[in-house]
């Protein structure tokens, strides 16, 4: 079952937890009984951070109050950043918002000195009932235990709107044909050959610019432009060899035309409102499409393909 990208967070996080809980709690139980001592509490964090100690990948450790403010010194790992400055305003609102019974992670940012993204953990010291004050520790995510098997969110129906200025002057435009459509029953023809049967798996169709940009399952990472004298040309299809179409698609082949064909349609709906760009990629399932309004539709093939002409040109936008 698909997760949500929060839901996906969540997950990563509650990871992150059951790792860093027990070796927090352990140096908690050791930093008790020095609490009172600055010096030897941070001759503690330097032991704990040498390479070879259970904590070696921390970044910094240090120990402040209930209140946030710094108690002991701020003691950087052998790789982390010897930045002497804590964020108190940063911890206050951790403190105040999440409580101190237990580790809390904050949540993911880019430190300022380090320059990547990390985490901290914030776990009080425990004295009986009494919480004296807490052991912060700051972690650079890359060395921090990842699970080896990714876990990508489920994908959906997303509207994401765009430049404000171009929607302002949405009213003050119209449609002009651009000389990809004059010829678009023929550019849907190779596109789809291209796509069914020559190992394109991804495909991006800009009508404003007459071009089509395609991605191919033998290069994934580089991407071939053709123009329209290129894309109209039948010779093409010797390019790109014949392959067989994909396992892994998401997109089933007798689906290739239609939503080829109903970016057409979307492009001649509305002279105020028509598409601008359309993508498939047969391996994600998605298309992504992007109107004269600058906003962009992304969602699932067969989701694209039930969309009537109202949702388009209803309220959607």
């Amino acid at each position: 079952m698909h997760a949500t990208l929060s839901e996906t967070i969540l997950a990563r996080r509650n990871v992150l937890v059951e790792f860093l809980s027990p070796l927090l709690q352990q140096l908690a139980e050791e930093a008790l009984p020095l609490w009172s001592d600055q010096e030897e509490l941070s001759k503690l964090f330097q032991r704990i951070l040498q390479p070879w100690a259970e904590l070696s990948f921390a970044e910094r450790l240090y120990a402040v109050f209930p209140s946030g403010m710094l108690h002991s010194a701020i003691v950087s790992g052998e790789e982390g950043s010897n930045n002497q400055r804590v964020h108190h305003d940063f911890l206050r609102g951790y403190l105040t918002k999440t409580g101190i019974n237990k580790l809390q992670l904050t949540e993911v940012y880019i430190s300022p000195a380090l320059h990547r993204s990390c985490i901290t953990a914030i776990q009080p010291i425990y004295d009986g009932n009494n919480i004296p004050g807490l052991i912060v520790g700051d972690f650079d995510l890359r060395r921090l235990p990842q699970e080896e098997k990714a876990i990508f969110p489920q994908a959906t129906w997303r509207q994401i709107k765009g430049d404000p200025a171009i929607r302002g002057q949405l009213f003050h435009q119209r449609f002009t044909p651009r000389a990809i459509d004059e010829y678009i029953d023929d550019v849907i023809n190779i596109l789809d050959e291209l796509v069914v049967e020559r190992g394109v798996f991804r495909v991006s169709l800009r009508f404003s610019s007459s071009r089509a940009t395609i991605w191919v399952m033998e290069d994934p990472y580089d991407e071939h432009t053709h123009v329209l004298h290129e894309i109209l040309d039948p010779s093409i299809c010797l390019v790109y060899p014949k392959r067989s179409y994909p396992d892994q698609a998401k997109v089933m082949t007798d689906m290739v035309r239609p939503i080829l064909e109903r970016f057409s349609e979307l492009r001649r709906a509305d002279d105020v409102v028509y598409l601008r760009t359309g993508t498939l990629n047969i391996i994600s399932g998605l298309v992504e499409v992007n109107f004269s309004c600058d906003g962009t539709h992304l969602m699932p093939a067969e989701m694209f393909l039930e969309k009537g002409e109202e949702f388009w040109f209803g309220n959607s936008f």
